[in-house]
């Protein structure tokens, strides 16, 4: 009794919403009408009738744009980790996953420009989704041949198939898949593979600190940076440690779009970065950027390819090189990948012994708790392969238009 209520609710506000639009604006039909005559749109038309409580804030704001996944997307969310909740109904879930997929203003396909992201507000804004102001942001991009491709959460795609279906409320876009809501960075990191960065944020008893502060821009090295330096950070103490972690972490949200030759962040340990750009080729520091704009529940990830060093500051890349030398005195490669056994074990995990558990400890206590070490800076002579040609940073996924 109360869902019909609610849906009574619902169309009547849209109705009355609309009503005053469509008497300047024409034609256009409501959001009811369009949604209920699009056969495509079929199964997003029915989670909104069971779901309706996100409808209701739609007439608090002047324009919106629905990303609405297509019957073909809803087919895919079995491979997704939304599943189990689409499958049980989870109220609290699939009413946040609809919000993600509505960006507060009205926009058209063609308001993007070929290469350059966007980055959008949505209406999910539930602290136990998102933290980050105003709203979680979905990134959008027209890439070659005008496709438009959405990312959201984890990296996941969508692409535009149908665009500007437009109501009396705003702008309807088909996409053919479901959009993810971002996850936070402990999760985010292990999607992409980041388990020595993973592993140091435990390590370096960052954790809470990098997963709960709002409005956050992490810049983290890859597997390798972390290899190639082995024991100069390994052997760190847990302070030492913490304010190399800190020295990658910025306090407000910078997409790459706001990446600019020649500026400078302060970042969370009090020490700035410098971005550089080569050609198509930018640089924080002396470290590559190769991932840009992977979104999280608290801000924005980008990948990197050099450990940054906040003993090295005046260090910057040589473009001429294709890699860069470390910025750590005593680095040498290690074939093992550091600080994985700092990271919890959460699935299929070992029966607890006293070898595996002084295994698991062994490397976090590694981390001497003195602070005694200084973190002494020799810059080793730079023997990479020189370049022929800029090497071009991919500036972001698909992101989520509206």
């Amino acid at each position: 009794m109360k869902a019909r209520v609610l849906i009574f609710l619902t169309i009547a506000t849209i109705s009355s919403f609309s009503t005053i639009v469509k008497g300047q604006n024409g034609t256009v039909n409501d959001l009811n009408y369009l949604l209920s005559h699009e056969k495509k749109l079929s199964t997003f038309y029915s989670f909104i009738q069971e779901f309706p409580q996100v409808l209701l804030k739609l007439p608090s704001y002047s324009g919106v744009t629905i990303l609405a996944p297509n019957n073909e997307a809803f087919k895919k969310i079995p491979y997704t980790v939304l599943d189990e909740a689409f499958k049980n109904k989870d109220k609290e879930i699939v009413t946040s996953v609809l919000e993600y997929h509505i960006i507060l203003g009205t926009k058209d396909a063609s308001s993007l420009m070929p290469g350059k992201p966007i980055f959008l507000p949505t209406l999910l804004t539930s602290a136990k989704w998102t933290n980050v102001s105003g709203g979680q942001r979905v990134q959008g991009v027209k890439q070659a041949g005008n496709a438009v491709v959405f990312v959201s959460g984890k990296g996941e795609r969508s692409t535009l198939t149908q665009p500007d279906l437009a109501f009396t409320g705003g702008k309807v876009q088909v996409i053919n898949s479901i959009l993810i809501p971002p996850s936070n960075i402990t999760e985010t990191a292990k999607s992409f593979g980041l388990d020595s960065f993973q592993g140091a944020l435990y390590a370096s008893e960052r954790v809470s600190d990098f997963n709960d502060n709002p409005n956050l821009t992490v810049f983290a090295p890859n597997n390798q940076a972390f290899g190639v330096i082995g024991p100069a950070i390994t052997s760190m103490t847990i302070q030492e440690l913490g304010s190399v972690m800190d020295y990658h972490v910025l306090p407000e949200i910078v997409y790459s779009t706001a990446l600019i030759n020649q500026s400078s962040f302060l970042t969370k340990q009090g020490q700035e970065i410098t971005i550089i750009h080569a050609g198509n080729t930018i640089y924080v520091n002396s470290a590559q950027l190769v991932s840009t704009d992977i979104l999280l529940t608290n801000g924005v990830l980008h990948v990197i390819d050099n450990v940054l060093n906040p003993q090295a500051t005046s260090v910057k890349a040589n473009p001429e090189y294709a890699s860069q030398a470390p910025v750590f005195s005593g680095a040498i490669e290690v074939d093992e990948t550091p600080f994985t056994s700092a990271i919890p074990c959460t699935v299929s995990c070992p029966i607890t012994s006293t070898s595996s558990t002084s295994a698991t400890l062994s490397a976090k206590n590694s981390l001497r708790t003195s602070s005694s070490k200084a973190v002494g800076i020799k810059i080793p002579r730079q023997t990479g392969v020189k370049k022929s040609a800029g090497l071009m940073v991919a500036l972001g996924g698909a992101v989520m238009l509206i």
